[in-house]
């Protein structure tokens, strides 16, 4: 039994290389057939090239210092007062940035952003709002589904009315205006290195120009934003103990008032009953004063801490106007649809039409 197997593992070899030649003859009994489709492959891949409009990319890579050291000047001066300007965690950090980022009131703050292009040769200056929504080009195969909404636009005329960015509710945007959202929100990418924090932001768009200020703005409303939440704790501090040191310095007047008058009506009064009414007065205003004075110091302190808080951004690499289209690649897709048609060709061949002949027979 044995040697029957050896001796038949020839034959299945042996049958098995007739099987691939015929494959390949069969292919090529076909080859014009492969060719044709090769042919219609490489050109709606050239038409699909030239129908998607051209794109550009600006990045820029940023190194955030999120944990301040305060100066050793600041920390005596601080100590002195009694204020600890220990840093604590922050609840936003680096590693949240592209939730921030692509978040829906950070997107709207861009709609009114000034950009300049060029269409036609002219220069058209506009907000980033109005760019997106009628100078952005589109593929060709983009407006058939359009097609049955604009033909029914013939019967009913619509007034188009200008959008006033700053009335816009970022909780409740028209449509066009939530696809403006979406849009920015797939397409900036916020890349974070967890060791470094290092962050990089990049964008495609259709304009170098517009690319190049969107990016840039994106980085400074993220500063802004930083900024903002950072030291708004501090500047809640600073306003509360600004009315609170108002109101001590109201006390310590008034009672410096009472004391100044106890002693001028009192000059040469030697009774013990004025003598502890002095006495009691000097501690009140002696009382409010300190008083007066911790809260003070607890206020420069508070002003201190307000502008250590605010966070610094090192632009490692600062964006540049891009020369060069990232997409599309004409070249690549004429490979990938050249070879995909030749593909499918082969297993129409070698497959689909003995199936379609069964098929055909069933029927």
């Amino acid at each position: 039994m044995a040697e029957n197997n050896i001796n038949n593992q020839p034959g299945i070899d042996n049958d098995q290389e007739i099987d691939i030649i015929e494959l390949l003859s069969k292919l090529w009994k076909k080859r014009k057939m492969i060719i044709k489709w090769c042919v219609v492959g490489a050109i709606l891949g050239l038409i699909i090239g030239f129908s998607i409009p051209e794109t550009y990319n600006a990045s820029v890579t940023l190194a955030p210092e999120l944990e301040q050291k305060t100066g050793s000047n600041v920390s005596s001066i601080a100590s002195m007062m009694g204020v600890n300007l220990n840093n604590s965690i922050d609840a936003i950090n680096a590693e949240m940035f592209p939730d921030v980022v692509h978040s829906t009131p950070f997107i709207v703050e861009l709609f009114d952003l000034p950009v300049t292009f060029e269409r036609k040769g002219e220069m058209i200056t506009t907000s980033l709002l109005d760019y997106m929504k009628n100078y952005q080009r589109s593929a060709w195969w983009s407006y058939i589904p359009q097609i049955p909404g604009k033909i029914l636009g013939l019967f009913s005329k619509k007034e188009e009315t200008n959008v006033d960015i700053a009335a816009l509710n970022p909780n409740n945007l028209p449509k066009k205006e939530r696809g403006v959202v979406g849009f920015f929100a797939e397409n900036i990418i916020v890349s974070v290195d967890i060791k470094s924090l290092k962050t990089t932001i990049s964008l495609d768009l259709q304009d170098p120009q517009v690319v190049y200020v969107v990016v840039n703005a994106v980085v400074d409303n993220l500063k802004e934003y930083m900024s903002d939440y950072r030291s708004s704790k501090a500047r809640q501090d600073v306003e509360n103990l600004s009315v609170i040191c108002e109101q001590r310095k109201a006390d310590y007047y008034k009672a410096q008032q009472a004391y100044a008058r106890h002693m001028d009506s009192n000059k040469s009064v030697i009774l013990q009953s004025a003598q502890a009414e002095q006495e009691r007065l000097q501690q009140e205003m002696n009382l409010a004063y300190q008083v007066y004075s911790q809260v003070a110091q607890q206020l420069e302190g508070a002003r201190i801490t307000e502008q250590q808080a605010k966070p610094v951004f090192a632009i490692v690499q600062p964006p540049v106007i891009p020369l060069h289209k990232v997409a599309p690649s004409k070249a690549k897709l004429l490979i990938v649809f050249t070879l995909l048609a030749g593909c499918c060709a082969a297993i129409w061949i070698l497959f689909g039409e003995d199936l379609f002949e069964k098929f055909k027979q069933t029927l």
